[in-house]
């Protein structure tokens, strides 16, 4: 017997979308990590237990949120990953150790490679050879609007008079799916090639001053910060998402966007959180993301477009 789109399961089915079973699978493995060394993991078991019930969770609750006429409830449906990349980045402190310790990370292979490239070490050089309070703060400012560079995007889609309600909830959906892909690529790596970065690996913090924002990321950085996020910089993968989403879709706004774009890039590098080929392969993740994302597609809105009539 033919199942019905009326049936709950199936409607759950059709709205399900590819960011739904990558994080699933992501869950699912990262689970798996810390059994191999559980001296490493703080209650192995207990966090797989963790994770298996947020699969079940993801496999479930967004499809069910996208397809409630609320607002809010459709809109956390859309965007519900993002907001738990912080839990999946708090324990890269720990999976980060799984595979490799800190002595044995990729570290010296990336100074080694940045200094056959430029012949000396330009996330040590940089402040040195500039430093100036007010560039650093700039710098440090640019860093810190990777936390709000996706938020500004969707107060760009749900402000824009020119998209109808279904393209607005679509061009909610790619952005949250590229920027979904690179953040679980970039953990992944992070998991199973971990680089600690120029300010943990050899260098420190920036010894120039600066001021609101200057504070701001040490406090950041000292209380939340983890090693071993280095390589690719998922600050410049992230962020260039919302770049180009934002350069494809609101042409008016790409001069401020580019511009923010761009110290971001190079604050990573003149602030010591990360070497110059960490940007270069953030940049190259994020393309190939995109190039792949946007042949790759995903058919659930469609499949439930076709359904509505039922």
């Amino acid at each position: 017997m033919a199942l019905s789109p009326r049936n709950p399961l199936v409607r759950l089915s059709l709205g399900r979308m590819n960011i739904d079973r990558w994080a699933v699978i992501y869950l699912l493995v990262s689970a798996c990590f810390p059994l191999l060394r559980p001296s490493i993991f703080p209650h192995p078991w207990l966090n797989a237990l963790v994770h298996g019930a947020m699969a079940v969770a993801i496999w479930f609750l967004p499809p069910w949120l996208r397809s409630r006429r609320h607002v809010a409830a459709r809109l956390l449906g859309e965007i519900y990953l993002p907001l738990i990349f912080p839990l999946f980045y708090t324990e890269l402190q720990y999976l980060g150790l799984i595979f490799f310790s800190f002595e044995s990370s990729l570290d010296p292979g990336l100074i080694h490679m940045e200094q056959v490239i430029f012949g000396f070490q330009p996330s040590l050089r940089w402040s040195e050879v500039w430093p100036w309070p007010w560039f650093h703060e700039l710098m440090e400012f640019a860093y810190f609007s990777y936390y709000f560079l996706a938020v500004i995007f969707l107060v760009l889609v749900f402000r824009a008079r020119d998209l109808s309600r279904e393209a607005r909830w679509d061009a909610v959906r790619e952005f949250v799916r590229d920027l979904s892909a690179v953040m679980l690529i970039c953990y992944t790596l992070y998991t199973i090639f971990p680089a600690w970065g120029p300010k943990y690996f050899r260098a420190g913090f920036v010894d120039v001053g600066g001021w609101v924002f200057t504070r701001i990321m040490l406090h950041i950085h000292q209380n939340g910060a983890i090693l071993g996020a280095a390589f690719p910089s998922s600050h410049v993968a992230a962020s260039f998402i919302p770049w180009l989403h934002t350069w494809r879709r609101f042409p008016r706004h790409r001069w401020w966007m580019t511009i923010l774009f761009i110290l971001l890039c190079m604050s990573t590098v003149y602030c010591r959180y990360h070497y110059v080929v960490d940007v270069a392969a953030g940049m190259m993740l994020s393309i190939f993301v995109v190039y792949t994302m946007d042949r790759l597609g995903d058919t659930a809105r469609d499949r439930l477009r076709n359904f509505a009539r039922f």
